[in-house]
């Protein structure tokens, strides 16, 4: 057994620590880096769900469209389902880490969705609506995963985001998809223009919460997303407006279905641009 004379003692004991910091620096760098790379890497999957968000929901629109009379839609449906195609193909790809399973319900839920085992209107809404759900689920998951936002006031309006101008732009491709609907037949039913006001509400209330926030958010730490988030408050407006005024009717409908798609594409579009925005933000400032 080796002995340490008892001179020697104090001065281990203080060299030892001083060796410990240079460990320690370095563990903390490594453990930095990893979670540096972890964040790209969620935002990589934010980023291609955002995209099938938007798909889905265009798909939802126009399968609708389809399905309730306008032959019109069957070239731009088309288009869309090769969109959709290809942004799972790149998502097999992914390194979607603890997430894989849920990733894969995705495809599967897609592959039947996409060959259009179902001739009906309702159900085909459903399975959106469902696929649509699970998707933004999804994101919220992996942003919140980040913590990006936690203890940094700069970044508090994240959920604002992730929530409320999401479910918003949901709410209205809802709205897409059923007015598009009734468009496409030229009328609508009690029920239908009960549903529809009831996501009128929601888009109402919801973007009203969103827009207000953001805007005193925006103005203090994000002065370029001012501007797009003035659009979106306009292109909300001006779909709320026609809701009302073309479709929440007794009467025939004369608006087409091509026309109320792309009314409500405007609006949605403008919202999920303020993801777009904000993801971009995101990976700059990581990078």
């Amino acid at each position: 057994m080796i002995s340490v004379p008892i001179s020697l003692a104090p001065t281990l004991a203080l060299a030892l620590p001083v060796a410990i910091i240079p460990l320690l620096f370095l563990l903390h760098r490594h453990i930095q880096q990893q979670l540096h790379q972890k964040n790209l890497q969620l935002l990589q999957q934010m980023k291609l769900l955002r995209q099938l968000i938007g798909g889905f929901q265009r798909h939802r629109g126009l399968s609708n469209g389809l399905l309730c009379g306008d032959t019109s839609l069957h070239e731009p449906l088309r288009t869309t389902r090769a969109e959709l195609d290809h942004l799972m193909a790149t998502a097999t790809n992914t390194d979607a880490g603890s997430h894989l399973d849920t990733w894969r319900h995705l495809a599967d839920h897609w592959s039947r969705l996409r060959e259009g085992r179902t001739l009906d209107a309702n159900n085909n809404l459903a399975q959106h609506h469902l696929i649509i759900r699970s998707s933004i689920f999804l994101l919220e998951d992996l942003a919140y995963e980040t913590r990006l936002s936690e203890n940094k006031p700069d970044l508090a309006w994240l959920p604002l985001i992730w929530h409320e101008v999401l479910q918003t732009a949901e709410w209205a491709g809802q709205a897409r998809a059923l007015g598009t609907g009734m468009a496409a037949a030229g009328h609508n039913s009690a029920e239908q223009r009960i549903r529809l006001r009831f996501l009128y509400q929601k888009i109402h209330l919801l973007s009203t919460l969103a827009f207000r926030s953001l805007r005193t958010e925006f103005d203090q730490h994000l002065p370029a997303a001012l501007l797009p988030l003035q659009q979106a408050e306009h292109q909300v407006s001006n779909l709320l407006n026609c809701i009302q005024q073309e479709l929440l009717t007794d009467q025939p409908l004369t608006i087409s279905a091509g026309d109320y798609f792309q009314q409500a594409t405007l609006a949605i579009e403008s919202l999920l641009t303020l993801v777009d925005l904000t993801l971009d933000h995101l990976q700059q400032a990581l990078h």
